[in-house]
């Protein structure tokens, strides 16, 4: 799952709120939108795995993984019936 969609509206919408703002505010915020990034993909990579975790309580005898591929965001479900894993 690549995060960047996300991470770019978090963005737009930053600007969109500071664009009511003076000269200063709108510098001050397009200089968070830059800085802001890798707080925005730890602060989605969390959110994401404690979805997984709480999926897991559902199952019955799978697992929800959220795993790191380089930028991007993978889920697997492991365990079950096949006993495999299958990448979403």
């Amino acid at each position: 799952m690549d995060l960047s969609p996300y991470i770019n509206q978090l963005r737009e919408d930053l600007t969109s709120a500071a664009s009511a703002g003076d000269e200063q505010t709108r510098q001050t915020a397009a200089v968070l939108s830059s800085a802001i990034e890798p707080a925005a993909r730890l602060a989605l990579m969390n959110a994401l795995s404690d979805l997984a975790a709480e999926v897991t309580t559902h199952l019955d005898g799978q697992v929800v993984d959220v795993r790191l591929d380089g930028r991007d965001v993978g889920v697997v479900v492991t365990g079950g019936a096949g006993g495999g894993a299958a990448a979403a």
